[in-house]
């Protein structure tokens, strides 16, 4: 019956593997085929990706970006205004949309931009998917328009975007020709006295009045989305600019700056779509993995505790040719464990159900633990254990998990030490943080392996290579490490001057403070 229930899971992960897969390759067609940058960030505006667009527009590549917070990129005076509309977005749940700031280019300078977007809120997991538009040459053509006419006129002849004025309740007194007839199939006659909101669709009007004159009364611009009749008799989804300016005699006037935006609201809704199908799959394979893993870690104690017990006590009593099949089930009893609880903290760690259970602990007691815990796999790997603390050192700690950190990184010494290599652990304070470092003398870390250390899945492959090392493993245990130790408000620090050069790892946690 176990058999079965694996076979069945693995066939059902494969199948949501195949389908996520599908879903990002489409997810991601869409996004390289517009010319605005997508960006999604945490409730915290912590950027978890952008769009390749963000070099073009803004100078930067996307890992230059992600992992940074948006506030950082954005001009000092636009910072709370775009502070409050986020923390709008997330109250609401409504769509945002911010007219007009200012992006920090990486060559310096300051570009305009608008943005528009929506927080997504999916089993806790809220994301902000945010489209951002380069609309600098935009701000620069509104500004030499209200600065003189003449110009005004030459540059709107020769723009892409519709641009019309009118005056104050909306009455059409000046459109350019050419954006007009490709936007909406008409003639300047057909619009020249008539009122913008005639060419409205009637759902959008009321509401594009509204928002139009409470903007204007606020902050003399506003910016909205509607649909207009094209002379053909379909709709046209646009996005329209206002400005209110003042002519030479003194007299009101808006200017509204029009741009056909059918492709990018067609791509918006499939992105979100894509979005909660991806969500979707990803919690759904979570689930599954959770599950499962559940369901074998049960019979695998029972397996792994039985196999310990008989080589701590019946090892004398146990044949040679017995011996090595009960070392083998050890062995993989006690790989399967560690791989099981790793995917158990990782589902939680995801879904943000990790919690701790805080009490004074002897950091030293628990080191001694974790080291007990591997010894049998150090001494058939014929590598020493030097150890160097004081008796006791409290700390206010998750008992279970930082014993799992400590066993996680001494396995991961253990496993890159060559036999008869020596694994230094040193317990000390320092700096108000309590320290447990972990120095090897085995085969070292080049700098682009200490980059990928601690991503999840990060594992660092040395097939093929003249190692005499272990590489099995999922790349979980580190990923784990660190996040158990960041709830924990400490660190985790790593040394290497290089290949065959030996590591460091230093656990750092904060020192309990006495009452």
């Amino acid at each position: 019956m176990p058999r079965e229930v694996n076979n069945t899971s693995i066939d059902k992960s494969n199948d949501i593997e195949s389908k996520l897969r599908e879903s990002e390759e489409k997810f991601q067609s869409l996004i390289n085929n517009l010319s605005d940058i997508i960006l999604e960030g945490n409730s915290k505006t912590i950027v978890t990706y952008v769009s390749p667009q963000c070099y073009d527009i803004m100078g930067y590549k996307p890992d230059e970006i992600v992992g940074r917070s948006a506030l950082d990129f954005i001009h000092p005076e636009d910072t709370t205004k775009i502070a409050k509309v986020i923390l709008t977005g997330i109250k609401t749940k409504k769509p945002i949309s911010v007219p007009k700031y200012r992006l920090l280019h990486k060559n310096g300078n300051f570009i305009f931009v608008s943005a528009k977007g929506k927080y997504i809120d999916r089993n806790g997991d809220g994301r902000f998917i945010v489209a951002i538009r380069d609309i600098t040459a935009r701000v620069e053509i509104e500004q030499k328009l209200i600065e003189s006419s003449t110009k005004y006129k030459l540059i709107s002849e020769n723009a892409s975007d519709l641009i019309l004025v009118a005056s104050e309740d909306l009455i059409i007194e000046y459109v350019n020709k050419e954006p007009l007839y490709k936007l909406g199939g008409y003639s300047v006659d057909d619009v020249l006295g008539k009122r913008a909101l005639n060419f409205i669709h009637i759902d959008d009007a009321k509401n594009a009045l509204i928002k139009f004159f409470n903007a204007f009364n606020r902050e003399g611009h506003g910016t909205i989305e509607a649909r207009i009749k094209h002379k053909h008799g379909h709709l046209v989804y646009v996005e329209i600019h206002g400005s209110l300016f003042h002519n030479e005699k003194g007299e009101p006037k808006a200017l509204l700056i029009t741009r056909d935006i059918t492709d990018r609201k067609n791509a918006e809704k499939l992105i979100l779509e894509e979005n909660k199908k991806l969500l979707g799959l990803s919690q759904i394979k979570s689930e599954l993995i959770a599950t499962t893993s559940h369901e074998l870690k049960t019979p695998l104690n029972s397996i792994y505790a039985a196999s310990q017990l008989l080589l701590s006590n019946f090892k004398d009593q146990i044949g040679e040719e017995a011996l090595k099949f009960v070392e083998m089930i050890h062995r993989g009893g006690q790989k399967l464990k560690f791989l099981i609880e790793n995917l158990l903290d990782t589902s939680k760690i995801e879904s943000e159900k990790m919690i701790l259970h805080l009490q004074q602990e002897n950091i030293v007691e628990l080191t001694t633990n974790s080291i007990n815990d591997i010894k049998y796999w150090a001494d058939n790997r014929n590598i020493n254990i030097v150890v160097d603390h004081p008796k006791q050192m409290y700390v206010l700690v998750d008992r279970i998990k930082i014993e799992q950190v400590i066993t996680n990184i001494l396995s991961n010494a253990i496993k890159f030490t060559l036999p008869k290599g020596e694994i230094h652990i040193r317990i000390y304070e320092e700096d108000q943080w309590v320290n447990i470092s972990v120095k090897d003398n085995g085969i070292g870390l080049t700098r682009k392996e200490i980059k990928s250390l601690f991503r999840k899945f990060g594992k660092i492959d040395h097939f093929g290579k003249d190692f005499e090392v272990e590489s099995e493993g999922t790349g979980l245990g580190l990923f784990i490490s660190k996040e158990i130790v960041e709830l924990h408000s400490g660190e985790i620090l790593v040394e290497s001057k290089g290949r065959n050069k030996g590591s460091i790892f230093n656990i750092r946690l904060p020192i309990l403070q006495q009452a």
